[in-house]
């Protein structure tokens, strides 16, 4: 016999354990299922600007934030080609800051304790093997953890667990419009460097090139090099790339992917649902429906049936 939730969350990092904090402090019962061990490096640009800050102070996590050392950064330095300017970072009134950069080896941490402080349960080194499906619906995942395996079952699940999500495989979640990238990037963290007495962010393009700068936690200052595609076989064999231990992202097609969603508190993946993706009409009832009632919202068997929009706070609203 499986553990029951009413969610359950795929992927600790920066999406999922910020949903799984805010549904386990709506009153929600919330599995957060992460493969990896923390800390763990991942693909990332590290940087987070001011709507992101004020969210960060709202999920409780700032003060841990700074105790990283992160400066919070309040202006830019722009360059684009021949023109130049040093303008502070854009902010709404309220706003704790412009820009901060922490390594995630130090921010997925912190936001996984957040979940489990705010009463989720936290499965770390857990792989999510196979989605558990009754009559055409998910119901839950199985999750082997230590050499055996468990059930979590769940009236919803959440994928969000990354550009190579297993949720969305599972569910069978096609990708389209699929764009290739006409960038690659290069990014490593500096000891030593000087970013002055108001450091900003630098913005640097001309003649092709792209540079993004930033001082980062624990005294380090962040450098990322987005050349044009065509440097790749150039800039793989450069001093940099060698000897800083820069790390990199090549190829790296964008795309969409199609939505199987319902609304907790954010936007979420639904695996699982069966028949036509909605009209768009449909599509955009379904989500008014899930602003004004914002907890929990399920589907029918297929995109066809009624979504019903649950809360505790009233009766379940069809929409």
């Amino acid at each position: 016999m499986g553990k029951e939730f009413d969610v359950v969350v795929v992927g600790g990092r920066c999406a999922g354990s910020p949903l799984a904090t805010l549904l386990a402090r709506a009153g929600l019962s919330v599995s957060l299922v992460e493969q990896a061990m923390f800390p763990r490096d991942t693909l990332s640009t590290h940087i987070f600007e001011a709507a992101a800050l004020a969210f960060l102070k709202r999920l409780g996590v700032l003060s841990a934030l700074r105790a990283t050392g992160a400066p919070i950064v309040n202006h830019v330095d722009l360059r684009q080609e021949g023109f130049q300017a040093r303008v502070p970072q854009p902010q709404q009134p309220g706003d704790v800051g412009g820009a901060m950069s922490v390594r995630r080896l130090l921010l997925d941490p912190i936001l996984a304790e957040a979940a489990r402080t705010a009463g989720a349960e936290v499965w770390m080194g857990a792989k999510v093997t196979a989605l558990l499906q009754d009559r055409g619906r998910v119901t839950g995942v199985r999750v082997a953890r230590n050499g055996s395996e468990q059930t979590l079952e769940a009236r919803l699940v959440v994928g969000a667990d990354g550009r190579n999500s297993t949720v969305a495989r599972l569910a069978g979640s096609r990708k389209y419009n699929l764009t290739a990238n006409e960038r690659f990037c290069y990014w490593s963290f500096f000891e030593g460097a000087d970013p002055g007495a108001e450091p900003a962010v630098i913005f640097h393009r001309w003649s092709g090139n792209f540079v993004i700068a930033m001082p980062a936690d624990s005294g380090l200052y962040q450098v990322l090099a987005l050349p044009e595609l065509s440097e790749l076989p150039r800039f793989r064999q450069s001093s940099w790339s060698r000897r800083s231990s820069a790390r990199s992202a090549g190829r790296r097609p964008s795309w969409t992917r199609r939505s199987r969603a319902g609304r907790a508190g954010a936007m979420t993946t639904r695996a699982g649902t069966t028949g036509s993706p909605p009209t768009s009409a449909r599509r955009a009832r379904r989500l008014r429906c899930c602003r004004r009632s914002p907890s929990v919202c399920t589907s029918g068997a297929s995109w066809t049936r009624s979504w019903t929009c649950s809360t505790t706070a009233r009766p379940p609203r069809r929409c």
